[in-house]
């Protein structure tokens, strides 16, 4: 961008769409919870139906985006915001009204279709707003959007873990659900859009299942060094794959780990939002770290996973179970920021999305397909998730260290 388009000044509103990941992360982090946990520990759902549920919303969300955009070019980016506010505060109602499981899981569908409107419209409003803003004034507004959302979630489950812990999991569902319709006012706030996106290329996609945004900047970084692009491709696809099974096994099997050591249902909200700060830690924490050694960490975070792995099939004390799971996050978040950075770069320096779209879904089957894979085995044996996660981990680690072999000479 040329500085007399970074000079022009625009006014535009930001704070509806940081108030809007917000309330989005701080409700659906609670009434995600509480409904699992709901379902889990007192409608006494199988393991193989609690999967099932899990995933229905991320494994819709695969092709919502492009859904979303059709819809979007029709209506305007404010009046889709809105339509899915409505949609979110009906479907969580439907929910609470009729928990049954067939039901619910249609429910979680429409709202992984409906959310499809949400994310990629509050991304494409950040990234347009680069177009007319300082380059100091582009990267504040990307750092307070991500700084919403991953406030909204840890907030989410740690007043999540109050109610639960002084009412009960139904009760704190039904509060989540109110607090949705904090979305209906705040969206109207969303300025109008005079153009409608031009391509599904320039619509950005989320990460990490329906529940939080990815940290794309592909789109937002004009002339940017891309010194990753020395990685292959496949080095990243990997990573993405592992770290969302890995992470997917670990959540969804800790509250059968609670109810098999007859522990109360409130913890998930503290691992949870354990796990999720940490792994924030590490992701900040490695794109500080020297380039030299981002290969090397990564290959360890790996083999750590899977050792973490290896210690709750050996160990199996739920105590244990709780902080490692936590400590956890560390090594996610080490993976996760090698393999954004290196889907970045690629898409910088090729000046396509093509490669986010395809972290999109490599996320999405990860994030989607593992819960329902584990759900079922887990009724043979829940440990048997975790012999998974461990003989992959090492699977993965032995094709980086092959990917990457020739990384130091470069």
């Amino acid at each position: 961008m040329n500085d007399s388009t970074n000079n022009v000044k625009v006014g535009y509103r930001t704070w509806p769409i940081f108030m809007l990941s917000f309330i989005m992360l701080f409700y659906a982090s609670i009434f995600e919870r509480a409904l699992l946990n709901y379902l889990y520990f007192f409608k006494n759902v199988r393991a193989s139906t609690l999967g099932i549920i899990t995933s229905a919303g991320a494994l819709s969300y695969i092709i919502a985006p492009a859904i979303g955009q059709l819809i979007t070019k029709k209506i305007g980016i404010r009046n889709a915001v809105i339509l899915n506010s409505f949609f979110t505060t009906i479907l969580s109602g439907a929910q609470i009204f009729y928990p049954e499981p067939w039901f619910i899981i249609l429910c979680r569908i429409g709202s992984g279709l409906s959310i499809g409107l949400f994310w990629p419209n509050l991304l494409y409003s950040i990234s347009k707003w680069q177009q007319v803003s300082s380059a100091e004034k582009s990267k504040k507004n990307l750092s307070l959007f991500n700084l919403s959302w991953n406030l909204g979630l840890i907030f989410g489950l740690m007043v999540g873990f109050f109610f639960s812990f002084f009412l009960n999991d139904y009760l704190t569902m039904i509060i989540a659900g109110i607090l949705s319709f904090l979305l209906i006012p705040v969206s109207f706030f969303v300025e109008k859009e005079i153009k409608s996106p031009e391509s599904q290329n320039k619509i950005l996609t989320q990460s990490e299942s329906s529940l939080s945004p990815l940290n794309i900047e592909a789109d937002f970084v004009i002339n940017s060094n891309t010194p990753m692009v020395i990685y292959p491709i496949l080095f990243s696809w990997l990573c993405m794959i592992f770290l969302t099974t890995s992470k997917s096994i670990l959540i969804f099997g800790y509250p059968l780990f609670l109810k098999i050591f007859e522990r109360p249902s409130y913890l998930t909200y503290l691992v949870q939002a354990g796990i999720q700060l940490i792994q924030l830690i590490g992701l900040t924490w490695i794109i500080s770290i020297n380039r030299s050694k981002i290969k090397k960490i990564t290959l360890i975070s790996v083999l750590g996973l899977s050792i973490i792995a290896l210690t709750i099939i050996l160990i199996g004390n739920i105590w244990y179970i709780s902080i490692i799971i936590i400590f956890a996050g560390l090594f996610i978040g080490f993976v996760q920021g090698m393999a954004i950075k290196i889907m970045l770069d690629y898409g910088a320096s090729e000046k396509t999305t093509k490669y986010s779209v395809i972290n999109e879904i490599v996320t999405g089957v990860g994030f989607g397909i593992t819960p329902v894979i584990a759900g079922f085995v887990a009724e043979v044996n829940l440990y048997l998730n975790y012999v998974y996660s461990m003989v992959f981990g090492l699977f993965v680690l032995i094709v980086l260290f092959y990917l990457s072999r020739n990384i130091k000479r470069h």
